[in-house]
């Protein structure tokens, strides 16, 4: 009879595996990861197929856990802008407190083992910003821009917000609502 998984060393591999991948690459070895989290060696594909399998892993986690911080507690009833504050503090604030995973999902959106099919189920999780960006694109409050672009354009914004409230934390509030004042008014539609 096999021994149960120990959820509690699948955890530590995956927080384990985050660190060194962010700082060495997708090319770093498993052995590395394992002998970083304490464990024999062959501990990592007792937990997943192997580096593919454990590195599409970390993608899912990962864009997972960003989707629910940034869409948790939306206040639907709010106007759209107070809805698009919501999302993009909590996005900010998740990338200042995870830099390691940020720079993960990075390394791995170019990396070429991503099977589509992790990458469109952890796209569904954030329909709820697609339909947010609809309704706003047609409720004239938006500029009628494709979605991707303004993915694109929240993603590149607000990173750069996270990287100077990293840099400056004193300072990190001012930073997180300018940075959003600059993002408002890029997308929004003038009267």
């Amino acid at each position: 009879m096999a021994r149960p998984l120990s959820p509690g060393k699948r955890n530590t591999l995956l927080a384990v595996a985050t660190k060194v991948f962010a700082n060495k690459g997708l090319s770093a070895s498993t052995a590395s990861i394992t002998g970083e989290a304490g464990f024999a060696e062959g501990t990592l594909f007792v937990y997943f197929k192997g580096k593919d399998d454990l590195i599409n892993t970390l993608y899912a986690e990962i864009k997972l856990g960003l989707a629910n911080a940034m869409l948790s507690d939306l206040p639907k009833s709010n106007s759209v802008e107070l809805q698009t504050k919501h999302i993009w503090n909590n996005y900010v604030e998740w990338g200042v407190k995870n830099p390691d995973q940020l720079a993960l999902l990075h390394k791995i959106k170019v990396w070429e083992g991503l099977r589509p099919e992790v990458r469109d189920g952890t796209a569904a999780r954030f329909a709820e910003l697609h339909e947010l960006t609809e309704h706003a694109i047609k409720s004239g409050v938006f500029n009628d821009i494709p979605h991707d672009f303004f993915a694109a354009m929240l993603t590149a914004q607000a990173e750069t917000t996270m990287q100077f409230m990293r840099k400056d934390a004193a300072n990190s509030d001012m930073f997180r609502d300018k940075g959003f004042e600059i993002f408002w008014n890029g997308i929004t539609r003038k009267k």
